[in-house]
């Protein structure tokens, strides 16, 4: 059956909630976990290749209504990936689990921030086509937490830190404070998100005898083949746990033509 926004963000809340009950880990440990490709999605979005999604220019009103969807869809599939964390990998501390809910349940409030925020533009989540290419790394990375965490909060959600402050200024040229607003609250929150991406592949790394800074650029040749793009909001990403020696080899590896 294929869900509704609403049954997602109401099992998300309800998740968060049991995740402070007594028997929350025994009833974990006994779950059995479903394949991947058995996560589905609302009907709308329609999704397509990401070449095939018009520029987004926010001069126009139609530049900011797809605009503001796009980021929607991006914190629709924030809750999703928060969601399959903590469903997909178990035999962890219960922290781990409290931590991916609590990020989950602030993806929730994102998004709930900016389909309101989408009526002021006659537009409703779902209108305006998008791309999975979020959820596809959440499918690459299915029996792989250290992938998983190198790739998911260390990686895509980072993202976020490098290029929400760029957006920001573009929004308060153009006077819009509403929008403006809504993407301060998300990027102080994805700060704490990507941290506990640091902390948990921290973790794991020292259970299996690792070194996380080698995990993670690991990761980034299996996965990405190295082609990450830059530039690089250094003072927020220490914030969420990186070291300059991984800034300076991501720095290394940035493949802009030009910089």
């Amino acid at each position: 059956m294929t869900p509704s926004v609403e049954d997602t963000l109401e099992k998300t809340r309800e998740a968060f909630h049991s995740v402070q009950s007594t028997d929350f880990m025994a009833k974990n440990e006994l779950r059995t976990i479903l394949p991947i490709d058995k996560v589905s999605f609302p009907a709308k979005p329609i999704c397509v290749h990401p070449l095939d999604l018009p520029r987004r220019r926010l001069g126009s009103e139609a530049g900011k209504r797809a605009f503001i969807h796009a980021i929607a869809h991006i914190e629709f599939n924030a809750i999703k990936l928060a969601l399959d964390i903590a469903y997909r990998f178990k035999g962890m501390p219960k922290q781990f689990y409290i931590d991916w809910l609590y990020v989950a349940n602030d993806e929730c409030k994102h998004f709930e921030m900016l389909c309101r925020h989408l009526e002021d533009y006659d537009c409703a989540y779902g209108d305006i086509p998008s791309h999975d290419g979020l959820w596809s790394m959440a499918i690459k990375t299915e029996d792989d937490l250290l992938a998983r965490l190198s790739l998911v909060p260390r990686y895509l959600e980072a993202r976020g830190l490098d290029v929400t402050p760029g957006m920001l200024k573009k929004l308060t040229a153009q006077n819009d404070t509403a929008s403006a607003a809504i993407l301060e609250v998300i990027l102080e929150d994805e700060v704490t998100h990507v941290e506990y991406g640091t902390k948990w592949l921290d973790y794991a790394c020292a259970e299996n005898g690792l070194q996380r800074e080698d995990v993670f650029f690991e990761n980034i040749e299996h996965y990405l083949k190295g082609q990450i793009l830059g530039p690089f909001n250094r003072p927020l990403r220490i914030r969420a746990g990186f070291t300059e020696n991984e800034l300076a080899e991501l720095e290394r590896l940035d493949k802009r033509p030009s910089r």
